[in-house]
This record gives structure tokens, C-alpha cells and sequence, in this order.
């Protein structure tokens, strides 16, 4: 024993030892950055915001555990890069509208609002820098989603005229195709023993027309594994004509929307980000309301008919009547629908839209003049009765056939702060509650303060709110402090703490559990084409073991689960045709009753604009951990509207290459090929998607066409 204990520890020595020898090159590399003449060098206006809005994502899912999230952050991604494509016209955007942009609050967006009504309307983006509350580094922030407009949309055409329907308008086509190359153990069964009954493939395809008024999409796919056998026969479609801004109508949608309401308590399908980097702005949403839903995210949004009327006094209402997959439980029961909407081998099929969910509800929103307060309410009935479930965790999850809800939210503007709650309710006697506020504290200072009580019966089968626990709200009860602070024009400084509480069992346990975590970060950035920072996370939460008391009978006890990360990243702009980043990763976790476990994560990419319509994306990465509990990810530049945020384990290496190349003005093409190589695993995956090898590769060709 003492043996083997000698040994790990060597093996820790050893690897802190190559820890220490990455950490150098780390710091010698970022040295380099520092002393290169980096004021000889400007980046083009384009590539500035490429950075820009591909950081705005990164630093939002960086921190996301991709085993533990079921938030749509594909379609968060898909919205932030709409809304890059599509800027939002200042001189007609609502405060609701100004609010989704990263970086504009409540009181930003009022202030942009104001100023407009006071004053002639803008001619310039800079001239939002007249705006209270608006200086130049918010103003970087903001710029690449917006415009002024053109002339044409200051001054509104009639209804009956066809430019007023078609003004802005664009056509655009995608199709996409994505495969793992090595062959998976779901395709070498036969169906009769569960095997896959379609191809590895993975296709996507969207056709959409939209212009400032009018929407008109179809999204069809085919996930890897499903079959396709005639053009009609794709697993899941998804479409809508909606229509907007026709006086006092706001939005008008048939077929497929997402609902985003309050604070996502109770309504709000439209995915949605947890804690991260952005200390002070995470804990509040900024409703959506109802929008057109283009993802290919099966479980997401609603079916049917929705509209909203107002402005100050705005009357929201929606129906929904959609097909869902639920496991059989027997006894005439189901499970409640699932979250993937696979339908890959026989079983699968067997039960496919074998669920009828039928859903109605509706919204009453005031502006009052220092904010809103709205009310929600919702009714949903499934054609077959949902099991509860017989874990201890799943005791007050939604069962029978009916739930309904309601809720009651506001957003107040007071002074220099700004106050944000909802109060849920669902029909099972559950409630929610979330309340907090942002306080700017000077100029240099932001201040947010967010408090939760999540009863174990609220039942939010639609919700999406702040918490630890990602997904629909429900048993916790937690208290959030974040800070951010900058020193100087250069460096900024900022962390939170969160303390947590779970009143009932959650998964894996059987007893209430709490925990706490923070973060600290410090941002450098010396010149406009240099960034630097360090970010330190660390989590513990209460997890169960089994054990024995004196009498040899089991029992469940409670051990600490802690887990550290430590990044160091550097991003160099070294010519306004290639940019280079490198970053570090080094996490230390422990399970419960355990020894602490090492990983760390190192890599270095580059970004090459070979020409104005040639960019290429290329990524080496190291990494080596212990095993799972010390995972590691990273996030990664992908095909346009995909999401990927990489887990790795164990050791190895993983390298991508990703060329972006735009034919002609109406015509462009993407290609993604990635590589992972394990040193120390001979299977990779389990189960249907189990791999036997070292190696998993996948490649992705998209084309893109747009008039």
C-alpha cells in the first residue's frame, strides 16, 4: 500500500513538474506579446468585430459544464450571430429590442430611448456616445449590432406597398453535413439487436426569408444515426411566417416560436446562460418575448399560433399543440418527453411523437415610467399520464396530465440601480421567487446582488432561470454577490460568490445538500490588439456516500466535492491578418471521500486571413487529466450557428483546422476537421457510440447562400 501510495505521488510530482514547465513557456510567450511592437499593426474594422462578437460567446459558455447543462445554447449562439448579421436600427429599436444586446441593460437602453425622443434622430453609431451612461468601451462593445438605418426605414412606406414588406430583405440557404469518421458500435448491430437504422451522417438544411417585417423559415435535420429515405422523410422540421412592427401589432407568429418572459422563472424556452465571466449582468434576463424559432433544438419552443399587441400596455398570448417522445413506464404511463428527440433504432422509433402536448398562455406587461411590471400565466395538458418517477430526486417532479401557472415579474430603474424579481407559482402548490439589483457605484464600479428561493415542488416544466442548478428552476435556494471594478483604462478586476442550498434530494442523493462557489478575474489589456487574463473557480458542494454504521447496517453520509480551476489566457492580434491565443488550464477536483485528482488543458491556435474571403482557424491543444471528475473544456471556433464547447479527459491531443472561404458575395463555404488522440485509452464512448481505438475524428462541410 505504502508502495503504491509512493508511486502516485511521483506521478503528481512528475506532472506538477510539467505543469511548472507550461506555466513558464505560458509566461514567456505572453512576454513576447508584450515586448512585440504591437503599435505597428492595426486590425481591419471587420476583424475587430469577428473577435468581438466570437468573445461575447466564448466568455458567456467557457464556464458551462456541457454534462450538466440542458440549456439551448445553440440557440443563444444562433441569436447572437443573427443579430451581428441583421444590427438593430437605433432610431427605431424598443428598449425590449436594445436590451438583448450584449452589454446594453435596462437603464442603457432606456437612456438610448430617451435621448432619441429628446433629440433629432441619430446619424452616426458614434453619436451614441452622447448618451448617458455610454462611454467608449461600451460603446466597442455595442457597435457591431447596430446601425442608423437608411433613409427609407426613418421615413415608413404603407402597408399596401410592397418595398415596406420587402425593405431589408435577404434570402439565405444553408446546408450542412457533419460526421464522426470512425465507425460507432450503434452501426455495426443489426436493428434487430438495437442496432442504429440510418446512416452516421448528421445533415442539416434552412431556407429563410426575412426582412424587417416579414419571417418565412423551414429547418429540417437529420441527426447521426436516423434514417432518410425520400427528401420528406427528415426526423424533425421546423417552421413559422411570422410577421412584425405593423403599428400596434409586435409580433404575429404561425407554426414554430419560443416564449421568453420575466426572469425565466416560468416562461422561457428560448435558451439562456448561467454563471460566468460576466459577473454583473448574468443574473438578470432581458425577456425576449415571443420570437420565431429557427434552431434545430427538438425540445425547445412551441407549435401553433402567437401574437403580441401594445406598446406601453402590451397583451401577449400563445397556442401550442406539438407532438413530444416519451419513454413508456407502463401501467398506461410515460415518462415525461425527452430532451433530445432521437429517433435512431427500432425502440426509438417504436415510441416517436407518441405524446400529444397541448399548451396556452398568455402575458400582461405595463411600462410604468421607471420600468416594467408584467404578469404570465400558462395551462398545459399532455393526452397521457406522466409518471413521477421512482428515485428519490424525481419526488416532486411533475406527474398526471395537468399543470398550470402564473407569475408576477418587474424591472425598476431607481437612481443607479436597477431592480429585477419574479414571483412563480405552479398549480401543485410550488413557488419560486428571484430577486436581486445592479448597482453602478461610480463610474468604475458595478455591484449585483441576486437572492432565490426555488421550492421543491415548483413544478417550471418551461423555465430556464438563474441558479447553480441549470435548466428548469426547482429545489434551491441560493444568495449571489458580484463585483466588477476597473482600475485603469487597461485593467479590470472582478468575481462573485454564491452560496447554494438544496432543500430536497437531487440526483445521486438522498438527503438535502448545499455548497457554495466563486470566481475571481483580472483583465489586461495593454493595447487595443492585446488581451491578457487569469481567471481562478472554485466549487463545493455536499455529495453523498455509502457507508456503514457500528452495527453493519448502510447508511448515507455527506463528504465535501471541490473542484479548482486556474486559466491564464492570452489573445495577440500580431497583424491585422493573424491572430494568435494561447491559453492554460490547470484543475485540481476531488470527489467525495477521495484523493484530489489533476488535469490540465494547454493550447495554441492561430487565426489567418489569407485574404478578404479566406479565413482559416487551426487549434493544437494538450491535455492530461487523472479521469473524468477532472475534465477539462474548451471552446471552440466552429460552422456557422454550431455550438461547441469540447470535454476532455484522460490524455491526449486534439487538433482542428476550420476554413471559412466566401466564393462569391451571395455564396460561402465552411470546412471543420478535428482529431482527438487519446495516449492512454483503447475505447472511447460507450454504449451505442462506443468507438474501438485511440482516435475520434469528425468533419463538418457547410455552404451557405444568401441574396
Amino acid at each position: 500500500m505504502n508502495e503504491l501510495s509512493g508511486t502516485r505521488n511521483q506521478m503528481h510530482v512528475i506532472r506538477l513538474y510539467g505543469y511548472h514547465g507550461l506555466i513558464r513557456y505560458f509566461i514567456i510567450i505572453s512576454l513576447l506579446m508584450i515586448c512585440s511592437p504591437a503599435h505597428l499593426f492595426s486590425q481591419s474594422q471587420d476583424e475587430e468585430i469577428r473577435n468581438q462578437i466570437e468573445r461575447e460567446i466564448e466568455s458567456a459558455i467557457e464556464e458551462t459544464d456541457s454534462e450538466e447543462s440542458d440549456a439551448s445554447l445553440e440557440e443563444v449562439l444562433e441569436f447572437i450571430e443573427e443579430l451581428a448579421r441583421q444590427p438593430l436600427n437605433i432610431n427605431r429599436a424598443s428598449a425590449d429590442d436594445l436590451m438583448q444586446i450584449p452589454g446594453l441593460g435596462f437603464r442603457l437602453a432606456t437612456n438610448i430611448v430617451n435621448y432619441r425622443l429628446a433629440n433629432a434622430p441619430f446619424t452616426s453609431i458614434e453619436q451614441l456616445s452622447r448618451v448617458e451612461g455610454i462611454g467608449a468601451a461600451t460603446l466597442q462593445r455595442i457597435r457591431p449590432y447596430l446601425t442608423v438605418g437608411s433613409t427609407r426605414e426613418t421615413s415608413r412606406d404603407f402597408y399596401l406597398n410592397r418595398r415596406f414588406w420587402t425593405n431589408n430583405g435577404r434570402f439565405e440557404g444553408i446546408m450542412r453535413y457533419q460526421q464522426v469518421l470512425q465507425q460507432q458500435e450503434g452501426y455495426l448491430r443489426p436493428d434487430s439487436l438495437g442496432g442504429f437504422l440510418g446512416s452516421p451522417v448528421k445533415y442539416y438544411q434552412r431556407f429563410r426569408y426575412s426582412s424587417n417585417q416579414v419571417s418565412l423559415n423551414i429547418t429540417q435535420v437529420k441527426e447521426p444515426g436516423e434514417s432518410l429515405a425520400r427528401p420528406t422523410d427528415f426526423d424533425f422540421t421546423s417552421w413559422h411566417i411570422a410577421i412584425r412592427e405593423l403599428g400596434r401589432l409586435q409580433q404575429f407568429i404561425v407554426g414554430d416560436y419560443t416564449v421568453a418572459f420575466g426572469q425565466g422563472l416560468l416562461l422561457w424556452n428560448s435558451g439562456a446562460f448561467g454563471k460566468g465571466r460576466d459577473v454583473t449582468h448574468g443574473i438578470a434576463k432581458n425577456e425576449r418575448g415571443i420570437r420565431p424559432f429557427t434552431s434545430a433544438q427538438q425540445s425547445n419552443g412551441f407549435r401553433g399560433v402567437a401574437a403580441s399587441l401594445g406598446n406601453r400596455f402590451q397583451v401577449t398570448g400563445f397556442y401550442s399543440n406539438r407532438k413530444r417522445t416519451a419513454t413508456v413506464a407502463g401501467n398506461g404511463l410515460v415518462n415525461f418527453p425527452a430532451d433530445h428527440g432521437l429517433h435512431r433504432t427500432v425502440n426509438e422509433m417504436s415510441r416517436r411523437n407518441n405524446l400529444n402536448q397541448e399548451t396556452f398562455g398568455g402575458r400582461l406587461r405595463v411600462q410604468i415610467p421607471v420600468g416594467f411590471i408584467g404578469v404570465s400565466a400558462f395551462h398545459n395538458r399532455f393526452d397521457q399520464e406522466i409518471a413521477r418517477g421512482s428515485q428519490h430526486y424525481q419526488r416532486h417532479r411533475f406527474s398526471g396530465n395537468d399543470l398550470y401557472g402564473y407569475s408576477f415579474d418587474y424591472r425598476i430603474l431607481a437612481g443607479n440601480s436597477i431592480h429585477f424579481g419574479e414571483l412563480a407559482f405552479t398549480g401543485n402548490g410550488g413557488y419560486g421567487l428571484l430577486s436581486g439589483f445592479r448597482l453602478q457605484v461610480g463610474r468604475e464600479t458595478d455591484l449585483a446582488i441576486a437572492y432565490r428561493r426555488y421550492h421543491e415542488r415548483l413544478q417550471s416544466i418551461f423555465g430556464s432561470a438563474f441558479g447553480e442548478q441549470s435548466g428548469r428552476p426547482g429545489n434551491e435556494h441560493g444568495f449571489y454577490t458580484g463585483l466588477r471594478h476597473s482600475i485603469s483604462g487597461t485593467i479590470r478586476v472582478s468575481g462573485y460568490f454564491d452560496h447554494f442550498r438544496f432543500p430536497a434530494p437531487r440526483f445521486q442523493t438522498r438527503q438535502p445538500t448545499s455548497g457554495y462557489d466563486w470566481l475571481g478575474l483580472i483583465e489586461y489589456n495593454p493595447t487595443r490588439d492585446l488581451n491578457l487574463y487569469a481567471l481562478i473557480r472554485y466549487k463545493l458542494r455536499e455529495h453523498e456516500y455509502s457507508s456503514k454504521d457500528d452495527y453493519g447496517r448502510d447508511i448515507r453520509l455527506l463528504d465535501d466535492q471541490k473542484r479548482t480551476g486556474i486559466r491564464i489566457h492570452a489573445g495577440y492580434q500580431v497583424h491585422p491578418r493573424v491572430r494568435l491565443r494561447t491559453r492554460f488550464d490547470l484543475v485540481r477536483a476531488r470527489a467525495a471521500v477521495s484523493e484530489p485528482v489533476w488535469g490540465y488543458l494547454v493550447f495554441q491556435d492561430i487565426r489567418l486571413i489569407v485574404r478578404s474571403n479566406l479565413r482559416i482557424d487551426a487549434r493544437i491543444t494538450m491535455f492530461d487529466t487523472d479521469g473524468f471528475e477532472s475534465r477539462v473544456f474548451q471552446f471552440e471556433n466552429d460552422l456557422l450557428y454550431v455550438m461547441s464547447n469540447i470535454m476532455l479527459f484522460d490524455q491526449g491531443q486534439r487538433m482542428y483546422l476550420l476554413i471559412h472561404y466566401q466564393a462569391t458575395k451571395w455564396l460561402e463555404f465552411w470546412l471543420k476537421a478535428a482529431t482527438t488522440v487519446y495516449e492512454n485509452r483503447n475505447v472511447i464512448g460507450s454504449g451505442l457510440n462506443q468507438i474501438v481505438g485511440n482516435i475520434k475524428s469528425d468533419i463538418g462541410i457547410q455552404a451557405r447562400m444568401r441574396f
